[in-house]
């Protein structure tokens, strides 16, 4: 239950608050700062507070994290694995969960593709329809010979700017000199409990201000710490042009991209994601595109789940027992189905045998195809650049369904492609005779599709 705004407890009015602190504030202005944190920080900071009126709320000794999470590049047969099993060859990355005395075990099941094999697929028509991790497209990436990441190494370390490929602090490792980036510009903030996830974008603080949240024992608070998404300080820090990153070719076609920064796709395709650990992105799906995820530093872990997958591990607090349909309509409206990366993963249970569990590594790209279900959890303080993008081979597939569901923004698309067709010239002729090909078809689909529901 969030707090009135109306009557801040003594509690937030006699400390400093800290920049972190001021961001939740703007996320969620009706929520008091001890919704933020779990019990036990709840109570801690209260006591904290009372005796010293000066004391910011990162101030902390506490800098572990959370140790119950571990990270294990081998798992042998021995270990039980509450949550999920395959058939995998169990010489696999793992992660560990200790939930309340019961282990829980997530172990990659997902094949390694070499990126060379899509190296001449510049639209993504091979490109696998089930999650996949791609390898090889980072290695000549300036962004991973010196990665932006918040390493709990030295800050001195990096400072020279030296390319061996260590992990230094992110003040100090992007090739661009950006200290003053680092100081002063101001990245959008998102996570948090379910509460703060409709404010995108509302919470700012600079990279130096996340830094501190991460490395103070700040995060290691929270039940769910934010984490930094952010665009403009991709194209600030990691310039495109001039290696620090580039877009593998079968990335490089985006047929989304002739609607970009219109009403039906206001945001950027492109964001630098920073998380501490613990943090996360909850369940959700990208049902018009599919995405790619680079890791820079640190360690993820996605549990993706198909199109179809039973509603239940999407929501995993509805109840459905038909015996007391009144206490359970009582205990779905007070349910939390938004849960944060971390409770989903603590809480999801068995997973269907079509789950696809990835132990993402530094120089890994994921891969999602349009319509998956996805959950992430930063298992490490991790960096990594994601990109969405819509393939022309799904068009035959989205456009039908998206005249069925939203014709005003189809009709757009499809009008601003055929425009964006008809200004190419001569050597694109034999793409766009696909692509109008792919488009005629589509309009004949979505027209049967129409007089099908209609009778």
């Amino acid at each position: 239950m969030l707090h009135s705004t109306d009557s801040v407890p003594a509690c937030e009015t006699n400390r400093k608050l800290s920049a972190i602190d001021r961001a939740k504030k703007s996320i969620a202005p009706r929520a008091e700062l001890k919704d933020w944190l779990s019990d036990s920080s709840a109570v801690s900071s209260a006591v904290a507070s009372d005796s010293d009126s000066d004391t910011t709320s990162s101030d902390t000794s506490d800098t572990s994290g959370d140790d119950s999470i571990q990270v294990h590049s081998h798992v042998d047969d021995d270990v039980s694995c509450h949550a999920h099993d395959t058939d995998t060859d169990t010489d696999t990355d793992a992660v560990t969960f200790d939930n309340g005395g019961v282990q829980l075990v997530y172990r990659d099941n997902v094949t390694r593709i070499p990126g060379c094999s899509f190296t001449h697929d510049v639209h993504g028509d091979s490109l696998p329809h089930v999650p996949a991790v791609l390898t090889g497209l980072m290695d000549d990436w300036l962004a991973v010979l010196r990665p932006f990441s918040f390493s709990n190494a030295d800050p001195a370390a990096g400072s020279t700017g030296g390319t061996g490929g260590s992990t230094g602090s992110i003040d100090s490792t992007s090739t661009s000199g950006s200290t003053s980036i680092f100081k002063t510009a101001r990245v959008s903030l998102d996570g948090g409990p379910s509460f703060a996830r409709m404010s995108m974008g509302q919470g700012k603080v600079t990279l130096e201000e996340y830094k501190h949240y991460c490395e103070s024992g700040e995060a290691s608070k929270d039940i769910a710490p934010l984490y930094v998404f952010d665009p403009d300080v991709l194209k600030s820090t990691f310039a495109s042009d001039n290696d620090e990153f580039h877009v593998p070719e079968c990335f490089s076609n985006d047929v989304m991209a002739c609607i970009d920064g219109t009403e039906y796709r206001p945001l950027p395709p492109a964001w630098l994601l920073v998380g501490v650990k613990r943090s996360g992105t909850p369940i959700h799906d990208h049902p018009l595109t599919v995405a790619w995820n680079a890791l820079l530093v640190g360690c993820k872990l996605w549990c993706c789940l198909p199109p179809d997958v039973d509603e239940s591990l999407l929501l995993l607090n509805l109840h459905d027992d038909e015996e007391d349909e009144d206490a359970d309509a009582d205990a779905d409206a007070n349910a939390d189905f938004d849960l944060s990366a971390l409770e989903w993963f603590r809480q999801c249970g068995k997973l269907p045998e079509s789950a696809k569990i990835i132990v993402q590594r530094p120089g890994e790209v994921v891969y999602l195809p349009a319509g998956w279900f996805h959950v992430v959890l930063n298992v490490e303080t991790s960096t990594a650049i994601s990109v969405s993008l819509a393939l022309r081979r799904d068009l035959p597939v989205i456009l039908p369904l998206l005249m069925e569901s939203d014709e005003d923004f189809a009709t757009f698309w499809i009008d601003r492609l055929r425009l964006h067709l008809h200004l190419h010239d001569g050597a694109a002729a034999d793409m766009d005779m696909d692509m109008e090909k792919t488009l005629a078809q589509c309009c004949i689909d979505t027209l049967m599709m129409k007089k099908t529901y209609k009778n």
